[in-house]
This record gives structure tokens, C-alpha cells and sequence, in this order.
């Protein structure tokens, strides 16, 4: 089983130490994946892709070395294909050393835009971040309200949730029929 948060945490200490930009490699880490072929893995393919990769980039910046031995590397030890799970727990490191919150929102319909302001708010103001990045959806099976999952924390304020909480009230009552 691949350990990404390893992978990640390997890659951007690397960079950091490196002094490299951690967005342009995460980007150019990005790039190498997507032109990589599905099948392609293990050392001789590694091997084979050095030169290529090598010559593609005219100049190397600052932390390009290591993206590009770390991609080898991913390619050499047949991970490559889980890189975008990599790549999302590079970001989440990053978030996290910003003080920023990943936030998802589901709605039944569209929100205000007031609502979508007091909410960030509210979540900056509830577990002290320095910013809130919410992206939300439409879910029409909620009927009414919403529900937000803050990291791994799920708050469903949503009229579906509600219905079922008194559906499971009455038939307690009722003796489960």
C-alpha cells in the first residue's frame, strides 16, 4: 500500500530544503505525470524516461532536480500511478503550514451569497484558521438546508437528516414498527 502522506511530506521537505518553489514543482510534477503513459513503471522504464524528461527541460530551476528525481523515482518503484493522491496530500501540508481549511458544502439549492460569507466566517472563527477554502454543490436529495465536512468533521444541518432523526424517534416510540 502506498503511503502518500509520506510520499508528500519526503517531496516538500526536499523541495523546501532545496529552496525551490513548491507550486511550480508541484505544477511540473503535474505535467510529468500527465504526459506518462498508464502502463509505464518500474526501473527500466525509469531508466529509459531520464534522458527524455532530461532533455524536454531546457533549464532547471530551483527544485526542478528533485521533482524530476522524485517523479523517476515514483515511475522506478511502480507508484507512479497514485500521484494525484500524492499530490493532494502535498497540498494538504501546504494548507496546513497556511493555516488554511479545506471545506466541501453541499446545499439543496443555490445559497446566498451572504451565507456562503458567514459560514467561512464562522468556520475561521470555530477552529481559528487563517483562511477557509469552501467549495460546494448542489445535492438535491438534502430537501432543504446543507451539509458541510470540514476536514473529517461532517455537520449535516440538512431538512433529509432532520426527517430521519424523527423518523428513527417515532419508531422508538412505536416500538420499531
Amino acid at each position: 500500500m502506498l503511503m502518500s502522506k509520506q510520499w508528500a511530506s519526503a517531496f516538500v521537505n526536499s523541495i523546501e530544503k532545496e529552496g525551490g518553489d513548491i507550486e511550480d514543482c508541484i505544477n511540473m510534477l503535474k505535467a510529468l505525470a500527465d504526459s506518462l503513459p498508464d502502463t509505464v513503471s518500474g526501473r527500466s522504464a525509469a531508466i529509459r524516461l531520464e534522458p527524455l524528461v532530461r532533455g524536454a527541460i531546457s533549464e532547471v530551476k530551483q527544485g526542478q532536480e528533485i521533482t524530476i528525481r522524485f517523479f523517476l523515482l515514483m515511475v522506478k518503484k511502480n507508484v507512479i500511478r497514485h500521484i494525484d493522491s500524492v499530490i493532494g496530500e502535498i497540498k494538504k501540508i501546504l494548507d496546513k503550514r497556511s493555516g488554511a481549511i479545506n471545506v466541501t458544502a453541499e446545499y439543496a439549492f443555490e445559497p446566498e451569497k451572504d451565507f456562503i460569507s458567514e459560514i467561512k466566517e464562522f468556520i475561521k472563527k470555530q477552529t481559528g484558521a487563517a483562511s477557509v477554502k469552501l467549495t460546494g454543490q448542489i445535492n438535491t436529495e438534502l430537501i432543504g438546508g446543507y451539509r458541510l465536512k470540514i476536514e473529517d468533521e461532517i455537520i449535516d444541518a440538512s431538512v433529509r437528516r432532520q426527517l430521519l432523526k424523527m423518523k428513527a424517534c417515532l419508531a422508538a416510540v412505536d416500538g420499531g414498527s
